[in-house]
């Protein structure tokens, strides 16, 4: 019985080695799958959280007179959420009242809440209508439309002069009373809305400048 009880020592001593020195087989790493960028990126309007930009307005006067109108206007991207299903960017500026709206990358294609084209994924994007509205108060009729009309050379503050895409939402009214009659937004390359303007009736145009800007 001695032997036995010592044989089955050694075995079990034995069984406990074995298992303690098996070796086992290294975990299988994770494979990053590559994600494509223009699906979450738009070179003409880059949308990262903590980014902003500045502009200064002036008023361009029909005789050719600029007059510095002191008006700064912040655009900042506050954060993400997600509408109806889809992730949005939530912006926020300061003209007026701190106003906020939302903004998604669609195949590198910046797209409002409400479906419409903001910005194209590449330059070559042009003479697309987002959308066309009739608005009726009291005896005034207002129609707006929007539509990417090309791309124009404007000198950058922040390098040389760039071919920018530039977006022109069209409002007309009946009677007019000096209402907007345009408003221009282009787009630089890698910094985002270079220059924001508004034509009225009376000939004017308020222009505003991007003087900074920070991507996050």
């Amino acid at each position: 019985m001695i032997k036995i009880s010592a044989l089955l020592c050694i075995l079990t001593i034995l069984i406990f080695s074995c298992k303690k020195d098996e070796i086992k087989p290294e975990p299988t790493p994770e494979v990053e799958i590559p994600i494509e960028t223009d699906t979450i990126s738009n070179n003409y309007h880059p949308l990262t959280i903590g980014s902003y930009w500045v502009y200064e307005f002036d008023n361009h006067l029909p005789n050719g007179t600029i007059m510095d109108d002191n008006i700064i206007d912040t655009i900042k991207v506050l954060g993400d959420t997600v509408l109806n299903g889809e992730s949005y960017f939530v912006l926020e500026k300061s003209i007026p009242f701190n106003s906020t709206y939302f903004r998604r990358l669609d195949l590198g294609s910046v797209v409002s809440h409400n479906g419409s084209l903001i910005c194209p994924a590449d330059i070559n994007y042009s003479g697309t209508h987002n959308g066309h509205y009739g608005i009726s108060a009291g005896d005034t009729v207002y129609h707006y439309w929007e539509e990417f009309t090309g791309a124009l050379n404007i000198e950058s503050e922040f390098g040389a002069t760039y071919d920018c895409p530039q977006m022109t939402a069209y409002h007309v009214y009946t009677p007019a009373f000096g209402g907007m009659t345009t408003a221009d937004t282009n787009y630089f390359s890698a910094i985002g809305m270079l220059q924001r303007s508004y034509g009225y009736t009376n000939g004017s145009r308020q222009v505003g400048t991007l003087v900074d800007y920070h991507i996050e």
